[in-house]
């Protein structure tokens, strides 16, 4: 959502915005796009960088007096290297594009209330979007956020009001919020019930949150969050074994019981939404294999909303203990850490792992037992949710693991034929489509589609990629 925030800071009577997200709208082929901009402004996770220089090297060739801005994660995990690709490095949070914007067109182009320009995600299928909070109060190893130390903060009533005076009215509303619980249970209450007042008022049915495990260890907080419109809850269950949370510094995450959450989320109306890493450095695939039947045999626990491997993100503690203990794999790509694929050594063979991970992803003999996992884990809490509850709990994990059929422009679609087959593991997969230009660039622009590597043949990171880390730098321009 950072795209539509940063539009915000933007006076929309003198400046025309436009916002793509590759995620939601497909890969960005449009010469008239590359043509269009005076600046382009780009964001995204640290395994993105790849393609943030590919799209500024398009824009610079059809017009080569665009400015150029990266900002988000990359631009503070890597801000030497960014700062040699991009004019503007913006290390902070949205409200920089300001000093960004007034730097390059002057103030009258810096809007004077700056409320997220929610009417630029149409259409959303009725889903809204709200921050009412920044960062985390927690350090998890893996996470990003650990990585950059930011102090976890929330925002006040007024900045939250404007946000849902900007979103209108909505079928739903989705609290983005990395922990919408926090560490100061006066702010909780407060923006529960700040929107729990919009709720009362109609402005949409109801709403969801993600809140870390800690949350679920005082019973009065579903009882407030209930009463106050929410709907859905997602939580970083991670794994169901208790070693790999520790190591993970994760311990607030302990106590998660599937069961007992669960149950105690339906006993409010609340459904139930989280996530699984699967960590094949420190557990087998038998481990994981049990875990997940026994996921699928148990109608009362949701399925998961997403599997991810493990990731060392640029920047973490994570990334900084697989790098020293060895367990990256030679000639790994920043692009590699997708989640979908293996980049640290596992603890059995290699050709074992590789192989079921690749049915695991795909859900490979257990399209039946996904089905039917779905049709009953809906009926057995019939009673506890509302209809569109009830047809969500059934739907979503068919789509998330039953397969997607990817449709979009022709072009598009012709990009997808071209990729190659995923291997799930870095050291055998192929470079995606994306790194062969898709127009005839000039050659100073050709470097910006080489893949950026972390590794070397050995393991060790590479020199490229220590320069690129290198100290953070103020706002370059």
């Amino acid at each position: 959502m950072a795209p539509y925030y940063l539009a915000g800071y933007i006076d929309r009577e003198c400046t025309e915005v436009r916002v793509w997200d590759e995620v939601y709208h497909g890969s960005l082929m449009s010469r008239g796009l590359f043509e269009w901009p005076d600046m382009v402004v780009l964001t995204g996770l640290t395994a993105a960088f790849d393609r943030a220089r590919q799209l500024a090297a398009y824009c610079r060739h059809f017009n080569p007096a665009v400015v150029c801005v990266i900002g988000g994660p990359i631009a503070r995990a890597m801000p030497s290297i960014c700062s040699e690709v991009f004019d503007y490095t913006c290390q902070g949070d949205v409200e920089e594009i300001g000093l960004v914007i007034e730097a390059e067109f002057g103030s009258k182009h810096c809007a004077e209330a700056t409320a997220p320009r929610f009417d630029l995600t149409k259409p959303t299928m009725g889903v809204g979007y709200l921050e009412t909070t920044k960062n985390c109060n927690f350090a998890c190893s893996f996470c990003s956020l650990s990585g950059e130390g930011r102090a976890y903060s929330s925002y006040s009533d007024a900045a939250i009001n404007a946000q849902l005076d900007a979103l209108g009215d909505s079928f739903v509303v989705m609290v983005l919020d990395n922990n919408f619980y926090g560490n100061n249970r006066r702010s909780f209450k407060r923006r529960v019930e700040l929107i729990g007042d919009r709720w009362r008022k109609g402005q949409f049915k109801g709403w969801g949150a993600l809140v870390t495990g800690d949350f679920f260890k005082r019973p009065e907080n579903l009882a407030l969050m209930a009463d106050n419109g929410c709907k859905g809850l997602f939580s970083g269950v991670e794994n169901l074994d208790a070693e790999f949370l520790r190591s993970f510094n994760k311990k607030h995450s302990l106590d998660s019981d599937l069961h007992r959450i669960t149950n105690a989320c339906a006993d409010h109306g609340i459904s139930f939404d989280y996530g699984m890493i699967l960590d094949f450095s420190s557990q087998t695939v038998g481990e994981i294999d049990d875990q997940i039947s026994g996921i699928l045999s148990d109608a009362r626990v949701p399925l998961p909303s997403l599997l991810s491997m493990t990731i060392p993100i640029v920047g973490t503690p994570y990334f900084q203990e697989a790098s020293r203990s060895g367990r990256l794999m030679p000639n790994l790509l920043l692009s590699d850490m997708d989640g979908q694929k293996l980049v640290e050594w596992p603890k059995e063979p290699l050709e074992t792992v590789v192989r079921f991970l690749g049915d695991l992803l795909k859900f490979k003999g257990r399209k039946s037992a996904l089905g039917r996992h779905a049709v009953r884990h809906a009926w057995h809490w019939r009673k506890h949710y509302d209809w569109e509850q009830t047809i969500v709990s059934v739907i979503r994990p068919l789509l998330r693991f039953g397969g997607t059929l990817q449709i979009g422009t022709p072009r598009q679609m012709l990009q997808n034929l071209k990729e190659p087959d995923l291997t799930y593991c870095a050291m055998s997969d192929g470079l995606r489509s994306a790194y062969k230009p898709v127009f005839r660039l000039e050659s100073h622009l050709e470097k910006e589609f080489e893949p950026l590597q972390i590794t070397d043949q050995s393991g060790a990171l590479t020199e490229s990629f220590l320069q690129a880390q290198a100290k953070p730098t103020p706002l370059a321009g």
